[in-house]
């Protein structure tokens, strides 16, 4: 790549190392392509834990406000 362009032991050098770096990357996802996967798992998982500390807000608010309300026949 580099070496096409500019001439010289330096631009050689540069180019191997940055194909050496490249292919470092590459394997370097390759080997973790599963924990993508498992990231997504923990967001999701901890989203649903909020969630469900929502809905217990909501289903408590739900259960004072029915104690709180006094039906009309009864005023």
């Amino acid at each position: 790549m580099l070496m096409t362009v500019l001439k010289g032991p330096l631009a050689v050098k540069q180019s191997k190392a940055l194909i050496r770096t490249f292919k470092k990357m590459k394997d370097y996802i390759l080997e973790n392509r599963d924990l993508i996967g498992q990231w997504e798992i923990l967001q999701l998982s901890m989203e649903t834990a909020n969630n469900r500390i929502e809905i217990n807000k909501i289903n408590s608010d739900m259960i004072s406000l029915e104690f709180t309300i006094v039906p009309f026949g009864k005023r």
